[in-house]
């Protein structure tokens, strides 16, 4: 799709903006942006337009990943010396994902300097062929030895507010989110310093009290990493960062519908406790998420995938293989949300979760990122920035213009 050509209008059965349903629905898009959403009949002047029907199918805004380490062999954290980073968003543009915030892990510091250094280029690179980077997400290494899941021990450290200021400059200003343990001494000035940079402030790997919890809030931390992950399990007698997350409605909450790293019954939990527009699904994607099983690398360290679930050797899970357009369709089967409430977890919440209000909603005067699926929702079409960055084989270009000459 040439954003320079022709307006384009897209005719489906219907469209999940992701907050509203348009039955007939009609989208037209020109240079990149959403210019018109209705209902098809409202066209008049089709022969203004390169008309696509999609009949059996719904669109929805691109799916926004705004935690995952790698796909389709490539490790984020191999990023500065690694160039598989096109494979991987084209593979995210394949199952739906049309933006994305790369996820670090710790590593020592001259490492997580050359990695954001070589990030920090790639984003909002709108040359890349396939999802769009958006921002970088800084997950340790200031977080607790006690929950630090797959990161490595040797890595993990005390808050370096220096440290911090480094790794700040070396970003260009692209980090969206840093993660930390709130228990950890000068956690108050880490926050303060992620606020006066617009970073969102994330607590995670953490055994922090409620106490400790409840003052990094005050400070501005207003996010949860992974639900039920990296922190203290729900208990009748004391809180933690899971029950706070779940009630406190400044938190916005990250879960993972894989039904690895919680069972289906506490994905429900979640999305009846918390408020539906603080809910953000995410992949939690590895570099084995697209391949088959075998061995693969989360950072510096070795995970096994059996039976498409990642862990380290010594059966600790390791991040996921799923992309986001099967969580959304485990949201739909394993949750009571509606259509739309599960739309927005995967488009709309994250995207203003991190400030990217450009994204995540089909209205006119919006970025065109759009995922088409059929009624068994799957994804038939990726549009990014406008361009079709993804199409299944059964719906080809040829068919699609054919369809335009006919009208």
């Amino acid at each position: 799709m040439d954003k320079q050509s022709t307006p384009i209008l897209i005719h489906l059965d219907y469209c999940l903006t992701p907050l509203n349903r348009v039955n007939n629905a009609a989208i037209v898009i020109e240079n990149g942006i959403i210019r018109a959403l209705g209902g098809y009949s409202a066209f008049v002047q089709k022969e203004k337009y390169r008309v696509f029907h999609l009949h059996g199918c719904y669109a929805l805004p691109g799916f926004v990943d705004t935690h995952l380490s790698g796909a389709k062999s490539y490790d984020i954290m191999h990023a500065d010396s690694s160039d598989k980073l096109e494979l991987m968003t084209i593979a995210l543009a394949r199952h739906g994902v049309t933006s994305f915030v790369p996820s670090t892990q710790s590593t020592s510091n001259e490492h997580i300097l050359n990695v954001v250094r070589t990030l920090a280029d790639q984003v909002n690179n709108d040359d890349l062929e396939g999802a769009i980077p958006i921002g970088i997400h800084i997950e340790g290494p200031f977080i607790s030895q006690a929950k630090r899941g797959a990161h490595m021990e040797k890595f993990i450290q005390k808050v370096d507010l220096d440290l911090t200021k480094q790794i700040i400059e070396a970003s260009k200003g692209t980090i969206k989110i840093f993660t930390f343990a709130p228990e950890l001494k000068k956690v108050d000035q880490l926050i303060d310093l992620l606020v006066e940079h617009k970073i969102v402030p994330c607590m995670g790997h953490t055994m922090a009290s409620r106490l400790e919890i409840k003052d990094a809030v005050q400070h501005g931390a207003n996010r949860c990493l992974h639900l039920y992950n990296g922190m203290e399990p729900l208990q009748q007698r004391k809180v933690g960062l899971a029950a706070i997350s779940l009630i406190d409605d400044r938190i916005w909450v990250e879960i993972i519908p894989d039904g690895v790293h919680s069972h289906w019954g506490m994905l429900e939990l979640a999305c009846r406790c918390k408020r539906k527009d603080r809910l953000v699904a995410i992949s939690n994607a590895t570099e084995a998420a697209g391949l088959e099983d075998g061995t693969y690398h989360l950072g510096d360290r070795e995970i096994l995938v059996k039976n498409g679930q990642s862990t380290l050797p010594d059966g600790t899970i390791a991040g996921s293989t799923n992309f986001l357009d099967e969580n959304y369709r485990n949201l739909l089967k394993h949750t009571q949300l509606t259509m739309e409430e599960a739309a927005a977890c995967c488009t709309l919440n994250p995207a203003l979760s991190i400030g990217a209000r450009e994204r995540g909603k089909i209205k006119p005067g919006k970025r065109a990122d759009l995922v088409i699926m059929n009624e068994d929702h799957e994804v038939q079409m990726t549009i990014v920035n406008g361009r079709i960055a993804y199409q299944h084989e059964s719906v080809t270009i040829a068919e699609l213009n054919e369809t335009a000459d006919a009208l």
